[in-house]
């Protein structure tokens, strides 16, 4: 089991909404440190809007 001082990334429940109209809805991800990640679906999915909720 992976805990959180080895998590390159960790959320959970993401969620983000644009005027009123939920994009993002109670997403989980825990992403190791040293690992390559590829976040994957079709368009209007939400990746783009994931990652910019995630980067600082």
């Amino acid at each position: 089991m992976t805990t959180d001082l080895e998590l390159a990334i960790a959320a959970t429940g993401l969620r983000k909404s644009y005027a009123g109209n939920t994009v993002l809805d109670g997403i989980d991800i825990r992403v190791p440190g040293g690992t390559i990640f590829s976040l994957l679906g079709p368009n209007g999915a939400g990746k783009t809007t994931a990652v910019n909720v995630l980067s600082p």
